[in-house]
């Protein structure tokens, strides 16, 4: 499986470029690529209104942002854990839903291990789910408010170890 991290935000280019993951990243969005997965940094709401998950729900529609509240009413999802939803997108299949952000909190993701175990987790439910291919963004480093150095750090190695886990599966 691959793992892609994209981003606009200048500091979370500078601090991959620090990191040197094994995995690629690039400045853009993780949609301009390749992918048959995306992952929602959402919130434990599944509201989908703010950051780069007001891109997917423009890109998915409003439909998918309904299954996603449905599924998280159905079965919450705590902050750090991941959750594969498909999509109706012929190229991107699934959404993977990785709250970062607790309604609960006042929307702040709290601290950087959220990003790690995030990164984790949607690696794990992607997968799962059968893709090829997983795009992100930085995680918690928007809406979270986490600082981005520390929370792109715990990302990747959340995605290493991930990596390294499926493949001893």
């Amino acid at each position: 499986m691959r793992v892609i991290i994209a981003d606009h935000n200048r500091q979370v280019i500078e601090a991959l470029k620090d990191y040197d993951p094994t995995f690629e990243w690039h400045d853009g969005t993780p949609l301009a690529f390749d992918i048959d997965a995306v992952v929602s940094p959402a919130n434990t709401a599944g509201i989908m209104n703010g950051g780069y998950d007001a891109a997917l729900r423009r890109h998915f529609g409003n439909t998918l942002e309904y299954r996603v509240r449905k599924s998280i009413e159905a079965k919450p999802i705590p902050v750090g854990e991941a959750r594969a939803i498909q999509t109706a997108d012929e190229r991107v299949k699934w959404l993977i839903v990785a709250p970062t952000v607790s309604i609960a909190a006042d929307g702040l993701s709290g601290h950087e291990s959220v990003s790690y175990a995030a990164a984790y987790r949607s690696v794990i439910a992607a997968h799962r789910a059968g893709a090829v291919c997983l795009g992100m963004t930085g995680l918690g480093t928007g809406a979270g408010g986490l600082e981005i150095r520390k929370a792109i750090f715990q990302q990747c190695d959340g995605v290493e170890d991930a990596l390294t886990d499926i493949h001893e599966i």
